[in-house]
């Protein structure tokens, strides 16, 4: 086994995925963002939105659409898939009786889903900045870069995270994608608003805590409750994306195909 084979199968994955009929779809569900932000821009022209700062409306969008939704959904639609898409397309004893370790054919996948998964994630990501703050000036958005290039390191980690999370659902579950959206969309929203240490067992809370306060508003802030400092939330994501992706090679390399 030659050291080559992961980035190849990580290649190889990329390609393969970038020309599928579901990364149209999910390329649809990325732009949401930069359509809110397109509303955004219309409702200034026509003077119907409030007075409030621009910057406020881009973490507001940051905090309850590309976090808690697309960067969740693109995970789950991708990394859930790392076993069962060849597990169904019947390819998968093909790979494996590929000179390539069981390993590193897991990690390749799941290398080139996390890879697909922020390509169509950044660049809406970053045009949403840009359109939601073109009103203010060249040194707006210069002010604000920084905040932008946080937003996207909290984005990458969250995305690292819930990969890990739900590529081991894929390789230990029948049907990870209900139990992925019952994760994103039932157990994140009720543990994030209960008081007391459930919010600790979920994503969003880590990445909510990597966000601004500035402009983060007021109800958001209260529904998100006590925030992690900068470094625990770090550390807090990279744990569970490194967890849970050694916990799905594990499972994987033993996994009776």
């Amino acid at each position: 086994m030659t050291a080559s084979r992961l980035p190849l199968v990580a290649q190889w994955s990329f390609s393969q995925l970038l020309f599928s009929p579901r990364t149209l779809g999910m390329a649809i569900l990325a732009m949401t963002p930069v359509f809110v932000a397109l509303v955004y821009r219309a409702a200034v022209a026509l003077d119907l939105a409030a007075q409030t700062s621009s910057f406020a409306v881009f973490s507001v969008v940051t905090a309850t659409v590309s976090l808690p939704f697309v960067a969740p959904m693109l995970s789950l639609f991708y990394a859930s898939g790392v076993v069962t898409d060849d597990a169904e397309a019947g390819t998968l004893h093909y790979f494996l009786t590929r000179p390539v370790e069981r390993r590193d054919l897991f990690l390749g996948r799941a290398l080139g889903n996390l890879i697909i998964v922020l390509f169509l994630f950044l660049p809406p990501f970053v045009a949403c900045y840009y359109l939601t703050l073109a009103g203010n000036g060249w040194e707006e958005l210069g002010n604000r870069f920084l905040s932008l290039v946080r937003d996207i390191v909290a984005a990458t980690l969250g995305i690292f995270a819930y990969s890990g999370l739900f590529s081991l659902a894929g390789t230990v579950l029948k049907r990870p994608l209900i139990v992925g959206l019952f994760f994103v969309f039932g157990w994140q929203s009720a543990a994030v608003i209960v008081p007391g240490a459930m919010r600790y067992l979920t994503v969003t809370h880590y990445l909510h805590s990597l966000l601004p306060k500035e402009g983060f508003g007021g109800v958001l802030q209260a529904l998100a409750g006590q925030r992690s400092s900068a470094t625990e939330a770090v550390l807090a994501l990279l744990a569970i994306g490194i967890v849970t992706h050694g916990l799905a090679v594990w499972r994987f390399t033993r996994k009776e195909i």
